[in-house]
């Protein structure tokens, strides 16, 4: 045993795989300002439905608060179970029907704003968000026309 110490091994590099220029585009919603982006194209994508059904079906409207049909017209129906137990003031039920939209707009893009990771998970959401204020505001015509036949 002459002492010799064999020289360490060179050290192993890790196996990169070409990504032949390209750079993987990851989506991060983190900041404020983002966020604030994110819920701002919500009311985006989702405001034009009940204007579009107010300005079609103005001649229809026997009070201002029809207009708020057009908001809540799906969630209109669970709210009529309220009348089973009493009557329910039409400023009560606007006001319901006003958080629902809302809510729809603003929970999903800040509660799943961290969990999407592409582009196409935020066209998603949006898309989402502007077929449910279309169905509400289909049901708040049909509710609309359905009164004056």
């Amino acid at each position: 045993m002459s002492g010799a110490i064999p020289p360490p091994p060179p050290p192993i590099e890790p196996v990169v795989a070409a990504d032949h220029g390209r750079r993987s585009r990851v989506l991060t919603i983190e900041g404020p300002s983002r966020t604030l982006a994110l819920c701002l194209a919500s009311f985006a994508v989702m405001a034009p439905w009940p204007l579009l059904g107010m300005l079609l079906l103005r001649s229809q409207f026997e009070s201002s608060a029809d207009a708020f049909l057009f908001f809540g017209g799906i969630t209109l129906f669970p709210l009529l179970i309220l009348a089973l137990f009493g009557s329910v003031s039409e400023d009560v039920l606007i006001a319901i029907l006003m958080l629902v939209w809302f809510a729809a707009a603003l929970i999903p893009s800040l509660w799943i704003r961290r969990r999407i990771g592409s582009w196409r998970g935020v066209a998603g959401l949006l898309g989402a968000q502007a077929l449910f204020s279309l169905a509400q505001a289909v049901m708040g015509a049909l509710l609309l026309i359905g009164r004056s036949v």
